[in-house]
């Protein structure tokens, strides 16, 4: 069986301890998620519900656009299993061991309860947000279409700080990883080969409230584990200078990054200030909006504009991912 970089047609770049393609296959929308609307998560479901569905596209990707690693995420276990799945189908048919950049979940707690992704941690990013970005963030967050995906469909269910209390500096102090819980997360990959570990965007969350200590803590646990280890960061205008200040050790981090500005906060503007000035890698993320800022201009502005070493795209249907590979394809080999 080939290995992934022998089976890879596009450039590839450094990131830690190895070399990857610098197009990557998101999981998006194989795990439900079209960051459209409910409608659509519920028809890719529908379509992408049998694993041949999902192999199928995964090998074009790999035989057709030479593009062989992949993004695996254990928070929906279902359908991530049957992810799982659609790869290993996938390595079988094209004989390509294809490379797995794995989002792990890092288990925040306060008092013995699981923070991340709670109303309170919303509330803690906004207040955050409002203080950096003032007016300028509100105007942004206020037309956002993820944000609003988000919320479903409508922002009268945005969390602020009016609504929900932020974290305290005393709770900040209480806040702890479950360990056991992360065992188990890196246990829904028993059996794969990760090049590249990604703790999930609880890094936000921790950074934002000082706790660096959790950080580092964490971090030397996954790299017993794993070579190279990057971060997601949901928030690169807030995150990446605190971390880069901090001197927090990871290989790159992972974060949104499209022309649009769509899901990037405070502002589109300090967010890619954060981007273009980090001292890491950047892998970028919703290059295309969520599907509203499509073919080459979205890999140029990628690429060329902002200066990424790669990027994760959504996948979909087969036609879908013949368009996407083709432009992402040129784009890279014109650069």
């Amino acid at each position: 069986m080939k290995n992934y970089l022998e089976a890879c047609s596009v450039p590839t770049t450094r990131i830690g301890e190895v070399e990857i393609p610098r197009l990557i296959m998101g999981i998006h929308p194989y795990d439900g998620c079209s960051y459209q609307n409910r409608e659509r998560d519920a028809a890719n479901f529908r379509a992408f519900n049998p694993v041949s569905a999902v192999s199928e596209v995964l090998q074009y990707a790999v035989r057709e656009a030479g593009i062989t690693a992949v993004q695996v995420d254990h928070m929906l276990p279902a359908l991530d299993r049957l992810h799982l799945q659609a790869i290993w189908e996938t390595e079988q048919i094209t004989d390509t061991r294809i490379g797995l950049l794995a989002y792990i979940l890092i288990p925040v707690t306060l008092d013995g309860e699981m923070v991340a992704y709670s109303q309170r941690a919303h509330a803690t990013f906004y207040a955050k947000y409002e203080w950096m970005g003032g007016q300028a963030f509100r105007d942004h967050i206020g037309k956002d279409e993820i944000i609003r995906y988000v919320l479903g469909g409508a922002f009268d269910g945005m969390v602020t700080p009016e609504t929900v209390p932020s974290y305290t500096p005393d709770e900040a102090a209480r806040m702890q990883i479950d360990y056991a819980a992360l065992e188990r997360h890196i246990g829904f990959f028993e059996g794969c080969e990760i090049l590249v570990a990604d703790p999930g965007a609880e890094i936000d969350l921790l950074a934002m409230l000082g706790r660096f200590d959790l950080i580092r803590e964490y971090l030397d646990f996954l790299r017993r584990r794993f070579k190279t280890v990057i971060t997601s960061v949901h928030h690169a205008g807030v995150t990446n200078p605190l971390l880069e200040r901090e001197g927090i050790a990871v290989d790159g981090y992972l974060t949104t990054v499209n022309q649009p500005g769509t899901f990037m906060f405070p502002t589109p503007e300090l967010a890619l200030d954060a981007i273009r000035n980090a001292g890491k890698p950047i892998i970028a993320i919703k290059p295309m909006a969520g599907g509203r800022y499509l073919r080459h201009k979205a890999f140029e502005y990628v690429f060329n504009d902002v200066g990424a070493k790669a990027s994760l795209f959504g996948m979909g249907t087969l036609d879908q991912v013949r368009e996407t590979t083709a432009a992402a394809r040129e784009v890279l080999a014109a650069s």
